[in-house]
Order: C-alpha cells, then structure tokens, then sequence
C-alpha cells in the first residue's frame, strides 16, 4: 500500500473527500445488536467536543458482531478529474476458481426452498473469491475510476496506522444508501440486475427485459416498499416514483428508484438514519432478522464489510453513506472479493450465480496487469 494513501476516501460526483490523518473514536462500541445504533450516539457525542472541522469517518459492517471501523478526522475535498478511458463494458472473460460455484448454487436451492415455505420474502447470498496476491490500491482506484467514472470509489483503513497486516477495504459502489443535507434526505437504491453487452442491440434487450422482468421488478418493489415504511413517520414529504429506472453500472443493468424526502425536525443525523436502515432489504432481504438468519445459515464466510457501509457525517449531522459493494477486502493472505444475488421464491439458482459472475468483474477488471498507459492518479494518493 502506498504510504501516503489517505486513511479514508470517498468520491462524489464532483469530489474526492479524504481524511489523511485520523484518531479512534474514544469510545469502543460494544459488539453484538444495536451496535450501529450505539455507534452512531458515539459519533455525536464525539463530535459535540471535537473540532468543528472534523467528521467521523470510516466503515461499518455488513454484521453487528464484526467492529466498525470508525475514527475521527478533518475532510477535505479536491475535484474529481475525469479522464477517458475504457469502454463501459471491458471484454475478456475472467480466470478464476469455480470450486466454489457449485456450493452456491446448492445455497441458493436451500434458500429457495425456504422462501416457498415462507421463512422469508427475499434473502441476499453472497459468495466469496480469494486471489492469493498483492494489489497496488492507488493503481486499482484510478482505474477503477476509469472504468466506472459515476460510481462511488472508496478506499478505508480497517486497522490503526502501524498495524502488522492491516487490512483495507476499497472498492466502487454504484449504490448510495443516503446523503442528508440538512432535512434534505435522498437515496438511491438498487435492486433487479441484469448483465450487459458490448453488441449495443443485445445490450438494449437485456435492459429491456430487465426493465420488464416480474421477478426483479418484485424484488425492487420489497426494498422500495421496506424504505418507504422506514422513512414515513420521520419525513414530512417523501417522494417516490412509482416505477424504478434504469441504471448502468459498468457489465451490469440495475433497476434503481431515487428518493426524496424531507425530514422531520429534529432531524436524524446522517448516521442514525445510516444504522436505522442497515443492512437495507438490498444487501440482506426481508424480513430482515428472517433473512439475516438465512444468511448465517447458508453463507460459508463471514461478510466482514462487504454489504456494510462507508461514509461520513459531521457535527450538524450532515453526511453521506454507500453501500459497499464492488469491493475487495485485503490481508496478509492476499485479496478477498464478495459478490451476492437477491433471491426469491422463483429464483433460478444458475441465473443467480451468472449475478454474482458478473458482480465479481467490478474488482477482477481492474486488478488485471495495471495497462503502461495508465499512471496511478495523485487524486487517490
């Protein structure tokens, strides 16, 4: 890892935010539920004494007995330079260990069977891809950023500075879960993928019959539907659009609803709202203790932070959290890569595996052989 890559990054749109230098929170956070909550009073406590510059920052979990990885520290923001680069869908396909693909799909048929008998309306499985190697993080964000110059590209140190074999998590989402700006609330959830195509016709009929799919037009609708019986009773308007759009994200379609709203007084602050609604009906399912049950029962390795959040929130309670999807997660064993499919009842388990194939080629695309042209960008140092 390069010394000087920033112990916590995050793009907008328009900006890079990063914290270079950081403090641990001076309260631990117990383990186990309510933690999120927990942490999220900790952080406003925090902040009340810090400097006003200052922000908590950091990630959380996909679970609540993994420890968040939250500290304090000054944000700064540069502009996002956008650069030409690759086509939207790269070609080639990808090498990699299928040993494990037939333990997925056998997991999704189990899941299957037990959304028929009724434990649950949808759960998210993830599997997980180990690469035996070492990655060049502020190489793999710039061209992350290439390839995928609208998503979220982030970059969190889980370990304080110094450890042996501290471990990070970087990744670009497509996902934001919320940005709150005073008692302006919007979200942008996904739910419903499909693959694209370099041939822009088959590309236009995948979009399409995505666009037209029963099955993930009900599964966008459960999550929709979760946030908007979440968000009511704090919001004075909320707007929602009755049908979802389509959203591009590098090889893959997504089915996404942006949403409005505007909060009740006094206001969340952007973390409470964050450990209210996480994990969302998109990266868990619904309802959400039946699916997370399922999860641990069916998932063969923990999640640690793929599907938990990064983000940021300041002493006015302003703040912004994605998802973390796309991501890779690296330790002294090498790089550890998570992709999921959000199952149903009528699920097809190899078509829920082709999601995930897919999903995997975020992070495999850009940790191919870094291409002569490219120069690792100052932006993520």
């Amino acid at each position: 890892m390069s010394h000087d890559l920033a112990h916590w990054l995050l793009t907008t749109s328009r900006h890079v935010l990063r914290a270079r230098s950081t403090t641990p929170l001076p309260t631990q956070v117990p383990l186990g539920p309510g933690q999120f909550t927990r942490a999220a009073h900790a952080a406003a406590r925090t902040l009340r004494d810090a400097d006003p510059r200052w922000c908590v920052v950091g990630a959380l979990p996909f679970d609540e007995d993994t420890p968040a990885a939250l500290a304090l520290g000054r944000v700064t923001a540069t502009p996002r330079q956008r650069r030409p680069g690759p086509p939207a869908v790269p070609t080639g396909p990808h090498r990699v260990d299928t040993r494990g693909e037939a333990a997925y799909v056998g997991a999704v048929a189990k899941a299957v069977r037990r959304l028929r008998a009724g434990e649950a309306h949808k759960v998210v499985l993830a599997r997980t891809l180990t690469l035996r190697r070492d990655i060049d993080p502020v190489a793999t964000l710039a061209l992350l950023d290439r390839l995928h110059p609208l998503a979220h590209l982030f970059h969190v140190a889980l370990d304080p500075p110094g450890t042996p074999g501290a471990r990070a998590l970087l990744g670009a989402s497509p996902e934001l879960l919320l940005t709150r700006q005073g008692d302006l609330l919007a979200l942008n959830p996904l739910a419903g993928t499909a693959s694209r195509h370099r041939d822009p016709v088959r590309d236009l009929a995948a979009a399409h019959a995505l666009a037209g799919s029963v099955k993930e037009l009900r599964e966008h609708a459960l999550v929709v539907d979760e946030l908007r019986r979440v968000l009511h009773p704090l919001c004075t308007r909320l707007h929602i659009p009755d049908r979802p759009r389509l959203k591009a994200a590098g090889r893959l379609w997504h089915l996404c609803t942006p949403i409005r709203a505007r909060l009740r007084r006094p206001a969340p602050t952007a973390f409470a709202l964050a450990a209210l609604l996480h994990p969302a009906p998109a990266v868990c399912g619904l309802p959400r203790d039946a699916a997370h049950t399922l999860i641990r029962r069916l998932e063969t390795r923990p999640r640690d932070y793929y599907g938990g959040l990064v983000g940021w929130t300041n002493r006015h309670g302003d703040g912004q959290w994605v998802v973390a999807l796309r991501c890779a997660q690296t330790d002294p064993d090498g790089v550890r890569l998570h992709a999921g499919a959000g199952i149903l009842a009528e699920s097809d388990p190899r078509r829920e595996l082709a999601q995930t194939r897919a999903e995997f080629t975020t992070m495999l695309d850009a940790l191919r052989p870094t291409p002569a042209v490219l120069s690792p960008s100052a932006a993520f140092r």
